[in-house]
């Protein structure tokens, strides 16, 4: 009886145990949910109050799956559009790699998936979605916390970025913008900037912002903002792009 209750409690701790780390896990997944989207909030936050004109907004879900020799890439990416509720992928190959692709449209929200096979055991998949006027924004939040959801559910290590993009009225160049915008950043969310670059018509530059947590290394630091201001001549206004971690639409 000794014996029987001494296994019985063993057993007690173990479960106890598995369930504290389940609790842990799940905690650590959903508060990071949460996290990216407070994030996007930043960024859209920062849309309103820095852009007088917001025009889209384009966030990205990336990253890697592999097979683990217990399913193909193809039954993969089917199983992934089908979670999402996107139309039947279409393949085709592009640039040597088969790659799995579909296109939809939720409630405004211009969704872009594309599955491709780096090789016969790993894929790369990204997942752009995209908003045009702030109207539709609220749902492009909903999107991007539920399309991260799916894809880790799907085993794929992923990450995202977002950018944000706009137009200034006024006759300011893109140098007393971006002096304008940076001034408001380093008082609204403490940004540092490390990292700057500028032409005849553009002026970028890369911060860190501590209260982000999304990162990229650059070098031998670490950054989580990009702003960009570009003289357009055919509009004369001032395109301003906005960049978490990073921008990676055309600026």
């Amino acid at each position: 009886m000794k014996a029987a209750a001494k296994w019985m409690g063993a057993g007690l701790v173990c479960v106890t145990v598995l369930g504290y780390m389940w609790v842990q896990f799940w905690n650590g997944i959903t508060i990071a949910e949460a996290k990216e989207a407070s994030e996007l909030q930043t960024l859209l936050d920062l849309g309103n109050q820095m852009v007088d004109q917001p025009q889209r907004v384009v966030v990205k879900w990336q990253g890697t799956w592999e097979s683990n020799g217990d399913k193909d890439a193809e039954a993969a990416a089917k199983k992934l559009s089908e979670s999402l509720e996107l139309p039947p992928v279409n393949e085709l190959t592009e640039n040597g790699h088969i790659t799995y692709r579909a296109i939809d449209d939720k409630n405004a929200v211009n969704v872009r998936f594309n599955w491709q096979e780096i090789s016969p055991d790993q894929s790369y998949i990204i997942i752009q979605l995209e908003a045009g006027s702030p109207e539709e924004w609220s749902r492009l939040t909903h999107l991007q916390e539920e399309y991260g959801k799916k894809m880790r559910d799907a085993g794929i290590d992923t990450a995202w970025n977002a950018s944000l993009q706009g137009s200034t009225s006024g006759n300011a160049d893109a140098g007393d913008t971006m002096n304008r915008i940076e001034d408001s950043l380093k008082h609204k969310l403490d940004a540092v900037q490390m990292e700057t670059y500028t032409d005849a018509t553009t002026v970028s530059n890369a911060y860190q912002v501590p209260a982000l947590t999304s990162r990229v290394r650059s070098g031998g630091t670490w950054l989580n903002m990009q702003v960009a201001v570009h003289e357009d001549d055919m509009s004369g206004k001032n395109r301003v792009t906005i960049g978490l971690p990073m921008i990676t639409i055309e600026y």
